[in-house]
């Protein structure tokens, strides 16, 4: 585990799938279900974990590197992190999601059938 920091407002499922954009940039942040206090490197590990690159080649949301990600997280006025502590947050997004899909996966059953937990389940694999 990386070291404490100061607690801050957390998303908690920060992707571009949340983001709200318009032809002059961001709107708004959207689905703030999962908002809590913690570290603010969960967000940004959020939104490197593969699951939200959806095959494109950068390693944060599938548009630019971990670095770039960083430095202009810095530059809007966050704290610094390092690659390690983001690297945690990234691995666990990971675990996070695989669990995610799974719960959804065991909620598909014939009695209760659900193409969306279905379809979720499906990216277990």
């Amino acid at each position: 585990m990386p070291a404490a920091v100061e607690p801050a407002l957390v998303h908690g499922d920060f992707r571009l799938g949340n983001l709200l954009v318009a032809p002059d940039g961001r709107v708004a942040v959207l689905d703030w279900e999962l908002a809590h206090l913690g570290d603010p490197a969960e967000d940004l590990g959020w939104l490197c974990a593969r699951p939200w690159r959806f095959g494109g080649p950068g390693e944060a949301a599938g548009l630019g590197s971990r670095d770039e990600l960083l430095s202009a997280y810095a530059s809007a006025g966050g704290s610094g992190v390092d690659p390690e502590r983001l690297h945690f947050w990234e691995v666990l997004a990971s675990l996070k999601w695989g669990v995610i899909c799974q719960v959804q996966a065991a909620r598909h059953t014939p009695e209760h059938p659900s193409l969306e937990h279905a379809a979720i389940g499906r990216r277990v694999t």
